[in-house]
Order: structure tokens, then sequence, then C-alpha cells
């Protein structure tokens, strides 16, 4: 925040200062789309990532996104709240940290957005993405007619 919208807040009423504030700095990136995510997944990007299922327990068993971790919706905040050692005890895999894209995805989209919301809350200098077609997207794309595991 520079020197003078930091001066005008100082004068401003609450309703002013709410309008004139600078909007959110976090650093949510565009959505990943099927074939950005094919291509992480896979290996093509060198891009480091961590892939966070936000489903429940029961949705995963139908079927998941390869190198996904799942980590419930309801848990996200508090998972990303964990220090660095019990994240990894708790989940199996190391805390997501500035240097890498940490991916959300759900069934639709929706609940992913809503953990990116959550954890840009908690430490707001991870980069965050959504894989906004989520899981049925993922389904339709790369399962096709095959049965679902």
């Amino acid at each position: 925040m520079t020197a003078a919208i930091r001066s005008v807040l100082a004068t401003a009423s609450n309703a002013t200062r709410r309008r004139i504030a600078p909007a959110r700095l976090y650093t949510t990136k565009p959505d990943v789309s099927f074939s950005e995510l094919r291509q992480i997944i896979h290996g093509v990007s060198s891009s480091p990532y961590r892939l966070i299922d936000v489903r429940e327990p029961h949705e995963v068993a139908s079927g998941r996104v390869p190198t996904a971790t799942n980590i419930p919706l309801g848990e996200v905040a508090a998972a990303f709240a964990l220090p660095s050692s019990e994240f990894k005890a708790k989940y199996g895999i190391d805390r997501p940290t500035p240097s890498e894209e940490t991916i959300f995805y759900c069934r639709s989209g929706k609940r992913s957005q809503d953990a990116i919301d959550q954890v840009e809350k908690v430490d707001p200098k991870l980069i965050t993405r959504n894989y906004r077609g989520s899981w049925l997207n993922y389904a339709e794309n790369a399962l096709g007619d095959k049965p679902l595991k």
C-alpha cells in the first residue's frame, strides 16, 4: 500500500476506507484447463505443483485425478494453517510453498474455488489455481467410456 493511500485511509470514514482500499493482492492465477492439467500431471510441464482434491472421501472412492491428494473442503483452512511437518504427517505430501502452484479441484469447480478463498486467507503467498471443470471434466476427457474404479 502506498504512502498516499495510507494517508487517505487514515483520515477517511469507514465507508470511504472500504471503497478505496486496494483490491485483494492474492496470487491466484487463471483457471487450469484439462489440457494444461494433463501436461502438468504427466510431466510435460516442468512447473512444480501440488494437486489437491477437496471432495469428501466417499466421492474420491469413485475415482481421482492422478497425483492428487485428498483434503476435504471442511479441513482445508486448518490443513493449510498446520506447520509443514504436521501437514506432511497428516496428508503424506509436503505442504505447498509459494515456489509451486497449488491446484484445487472438486466435482465441478465450486468447492475448489471455496478452498482457494480459504487458503488465500491463511497463506496469501501461495500460488493457487482452480481446475474449474474438476472431476466431471477430467472423467469425461480422460476416461471417456472407461469404467471408474
